[in-house]
């Protein structure tokens, strides 16, 4: 590692392929977990592991603002680092808590039950010990990495088509988040559910220490009307109002099942690829 290295602990030749736009991650632990999760969208621990080796180093403090059933944390247990997790369901607050307890070490690892509207408010954080604190009360972070939802997506109607989310219907699994007070899947306006996510970065912008980075997981979004909301690109925009945006990695899903959307008439791409969008804190 080369001593003036202060973001990671990789060698340069490690460096250079972490900065490949591009990634797959198809592991053979992701499909298995894939099938047991109640969890409706989850990503792969393998991923968040990708994003932890080039922001951070052992012992550093992550956080992920919509926790869901914890792959940020548990990641975060398995490589050494010490992972926060918000979510405001209590259905997953407590499936993300019971994964890390089956974990060596997993009780380094803290799932908060509430809000992340609530993150860049001190009283969010007033009864919990431990994390490093800055000068205005609140904790202080060395990397966010984290995915919200996706508009309205899951509850969208896929038409007649087998699709995951029927799949899991008829398997007694969640399809959407549920009917949680607060859930940003009851926005139903895509130009206020923007800015209410826009609103969560920025306070949790507030809680990322100087020059270091938050690594947002999105997708755009194909609407029933029949044209596609660039759910991604609008949050890169938002959220660059207040973080500098660095750029974008593309998580490519080369194993999720094609579905025949559109046909025999209408062009309408299976989204196997999500944007992971790179922000940066100033000085």
């Amino acid at each position: 590692m080369h001593p003036r290295n202060t973001l990671n602990e990789l060698t340069g030749r490690e460096w250079i392929k972490a900065t490949k736009s591009w990634l797959v991650c198809d592991s053979r632990r992701y499909r298995r977990n894939r099938d047991t999760e109640l969890h409706p969208a989850r990503y792969p621990e393998e991923l968040v592991a990708e994003f932890l080796s080039f922001f951070t180093k052992q012992g550093d403090w992550v956080l992920d603002p919509f926790c869901g059933s914890g792959a940020t944390l548990v990641a975060c247990v398995e490589d050494k680092r010490r992972g926060v997790g918000i979510e405001i369901s209590a259905r997953y607050a407590e499936m993300a808590q019971s994964r890390l307890a089956k974990l060596d070490d997993g009780d380094k690892a803290i799932v908060v039950h509430g809000d992340a509207r609530a993150a860049g408010d001190p009283p969010t954080w007033q009864e919990m010990d431990g994390l490093p604190v800055g000068e205005d009360g609140l904790p202080q972070f060395d990397f966010i990495m984290t995915s919200p939802p996706y508009f309205n997506m899951l509850r969208t109607s896929r038409g007649g088509v087998e699709s995951t989310q029927k799949r899991r219907a008829k398997q007694g699994l969640d399809t959407d988040y549920g009917d949680e007070a607060g859930n940003l899947e009851g926005i139903h306006d895509y130009e206020e559910f923007v800015e209410e996510l826009g609103g969560i970065f920025d306070g949790c912008a507030r809680l990322l220490r100087p020059s270091k980075y938050m690594v947002i997981v999105a997708q755009n979004v194909r609407v029933p009307e029949g044209y596609v909301r660039p759910l991604a690109w609008d949050l890169a925009r938002r959220v660059g109002e207040t973080l500098s945006f660095q750029g974008e990695r593309i998580w490519c899903q080369n194993s999720k099942r094609l579905g025949i959307w559109g046909y025999p008439t209408t062009f309408v791409p299976n989204y196997h690829h999500h944007y992971c969008l790179i922000f940066r804190k100033g000085q």
